[in-house]
Order: C-alpha cells, then sequence, then structure tokens
C-alpha cells in the first residue's frame, strides 16, 4: 500500500508519457556471430527519495545507468522499469543507433525497451492477461506489464528478441500468475515466432530452485522446447525441478559467493530456442553489479545479466517476413490510450480498495 501511494503520487508529479528515441538506418559493420545481450531492471519507477529504502534520486541513477549500459559493448540491451524518466537513460545511450519508443511512464508504460547496436524491426508490445496485485503484492496490476518482441537483424541472420518482465514476489497467487504469464509468452512465440531463432531475456522474477509453484521447467523447458542460459552454461546443464535442500543451497551459496540473488539462478534470465537452421548456444553467462562503482551508490536493485551466444547458421535463407520500423505513436492515439489506461487504474485500485475494505484487510477508522 504505501509503495503504491508512493508511486501515484510520484507519477502525478511528473510527465507520464516520455518521449523515446528513434532509430537510424545504417547498421554498423560486424561479421562476428557472437552476439550478446544485458537485461537490466534500471529501477525507473518514480519514487522521491526520501521514500526508497537506498535513497536513491531516480532521475540521477538513470543518467549514471545509462552511462554504465552504454560502456558496456553489449550489442543489446534490453530494460525493464525504464518509466518517467526514459529520455534521460536513452540520453545517454549514444552507442546504440536503434531502439524502442517508450510506451510511457506509470501507469500507462510496460516499463520496457530495447538498445540496439542492430537494426530492430517489428516492434510488438503485448500485456499479461493474468496478474496479481493492485493495492499490495508487489502493485502488479498498476502497469500494463507484458513482454517487448523485436526481430533482430544480426548479420543477415534474423532473430526474435523478447524482454520481459513478470509478477514478483512468491506467493501462490503471484506463482499462479507467473505461471499464466509463461504460458502465454510461449504461446505467442509459438504462433508469432515459430520458424525463429528466440532468445527471451528480462526480469523474470523466476528462481528456478525455490520458486518451483511457477512452474517455469515443466511450462518453458519441458514443455516449450527452450533452454536456459544460466542452466546450460553455469550449472552444466542441471536444471532445478524442486526447491533445493538447505544443504544444497549452501553448497551453491559457497559456490557462488552467496545469497542467489544477482549470483546464481537469479531473476534475471535468458531462455533461448534454435530453429532449424540457426543454433543458438551461449558461451558466456555472468551476473555484475553496478551498484557502489565509482562512488555512485546504490543505483538498483538488480544485478545486470550478461550472456553471449554463438549464432550458427546452416544453409541459412532468411524468412520471408516484412521488416518494418517502429513509429512513433501519433499524439491522438496516445492521448486516447493515457486516458484509458489511467481510468483503468483507477478502477482497478478504488475496487481493489472496497474489496479489502468489506473484507477487513483495510479498515478505516
Amino acid at each position: 500500500m504505501k509503495k503504491f501511494l508512493k508511486i501515484i503520487i510520484s507519477s502525478l508529479l511528473v510527465s507520464a508519457l516520455m518521449i523515446g528515441v528513434g532509430t537510424v538506418a545504417f547498421a554498423e559493420e560486424d561479421t562476428s556471430n557472437k552476439l550478446t545481450v544485458i537485461s537490466s531492471n534500471v529501477a525507473g519507477l518514480p519514487i522521491p527519495s526520501k521514500f526508497d529504502k537506498d535513497g536513491k534520486v531516480v532521475p540521477k541513477t538513470q543518467k549514471i545507468m545509462g552511462e554504465m549500459l552504454n560502456n558496456s559493448g553489449i550489442d543489446i540491451i534490453c530494460v525493464q522499469e525504464d518509466f518517467q524518466y526514459h529520455a534521460i537513460l536513452a540520453a545517454q545511450m549514444k552507442n546504440y543507433p536503434y531502439t524502442t519508443y517508450t510506451s510511457g511512464g506509470v501507469p500507462v508504460g510496460d516499463g520496457l525497451n530495447i538498445f540496439s547496436k542492430y537494426p530492430i524491426y517489428n516492434i510488438k508490445r503485448v500485456e499479461w492477461e493474468a496478474y496479481n496485485g493492485i493495492l499490495d503484492a508487489a502493485n502488479d496490476g498498476l502497469t500494463p506489464k507484458g513482454f517487448l518482441k523485436c526481430t533482430v537483424d544480426f548479420n543477415g541472420v534474423l532473430v526474435d528478441v523478447y524482454d520481459t518482465h513478470l509478477d514478483a514476489n512468491g506467493s501462490l497467487a503471484d506463482c499462479a500468475a507467473k505461471k499464466a504469464q509463461l504460458e502465454q509468452l510461449k504461446a505467442y512465440i509459438n504462433e508469432n515466432s515459430k520458424e525463429m531463432p528466440v532468445i527471451i531475456t528480462g526480469d523474470m522474477n523466476i528462481a528456478m530452485h525455490c520458486d518451483i509453484n511457477a512452474e517455469f521447467y515443466p511450462v518453458m523447458i519441458e514443455n516449450g522446447g527452450f533452454k536456459d542460459a544460466w542452466s546450460e552454461y553455469c550449472n552444466d546443464g542441471v536444471y532445478f525441478t524442486s526447491r533445493l535442500s538447505p544443504e544444497v543451497n549452501a553448497e551453491y551459496e559457497a559456490r557462488f559467493g552467496g545469497n542467489y540473488w544477482g549470483r546464481w539462478d537469479s531473476v534475471e534470465r535468458v531462455v533461448y530456442r534454435s530453429s532449424s537452421n540457426v543454433e543458438l548456444t551461449p558461451t558466456d553467462f555472468r551476473y555484475e553489479d553496478y551498484n557502489n562503482r565509482d562512488g555512485h551508490g546504490v543505483v538498483t536493485d538488480h544485478s545486470v545479466m550478461i550472456c553471449e551466444m554463438e549464432v550458427a547458421t546452416t544453409d541459412y535463407v532468411a524468412p520471408a517476413i516484412d521488416l518494418n520500423k517502429e513509429k512513433r505513436e501519433l499524439f491522438g492515439h496516445k492521448l486516447v490510450r493515457t486516458v484509458k489506461l489511467t481510468s483503468r487504474c483507477i478502477y482497478r485500485i478504488l475496487t481493489d480498495l472496497i474489496a479489502k475494505i468489506k473484507s477487513g484487510e483495510i479498515t478505516i477508522k
């Protein structure tokens, strides 16, 4: 409830929609068959520093995050929680000529954006059909969270890349929402990327060794045909299918230097699937902590995940699909969407508030 109030109050003080940056028409010459990807939750929620648990000044941290990501040398950067201060973050990303336009701030944007050194086409944003939490459970229903899809032209090889942000927390209701979101994502990919090599990344809010009820393994790996990069590269192809015992968990903590968050089997993931003529293989996977660098203090509550993929082709012929550049959203459409989603947010808040008052969860004195 407190987090929700902070976000809404802060959102009223800043613009709900920021202007995104566009794409350019020229790709860099590169014959590499190694494609590198970053997933970074940039923690761009519009929370005033006095209400933030780490005292972050968000406009400042977005500038710092942008500078560090821009200097990372990574090919494709997928960010989450990129809301009201997108323009600040994007202004630092001078090494990335191909980018998505922002969908806006809280409560109208999904917080997802992609910065790429390679051309990106066919941008599509899809909202989750299921979620858990309005005034509680991490307030996931306050924004249209979901996934962002694009097609990357990697030296003539087309790869579909998905940036995702699933529900937070680990209650049974949260995990049920995550499972439904995974099922929705898988169904969408099977329909819209069925002949394509696919890379999915983002803040999935799932650690396989403890979020068992989200059913990540049966949905995505066992029945989806995907592979998880951390499990394949860092864990010798071993997948967690049940909760770890305290003894085994302690062994992993000793092996990787501490708690799983940002170190091993963390919520920042890469999931991938090869196609009939494009083989994807992780050749590096690691987490990096961008906090407390160069005296900057805490800039995000997540580690940055970096994955290198070998892209090997056999008799490759690019699929005959239209490649369309993203167009800036028309003002009229943006206005209608803003009114619609803001109204929906208010309706959800009031509905949840009334339900909690009736149930006795919230009492008015």
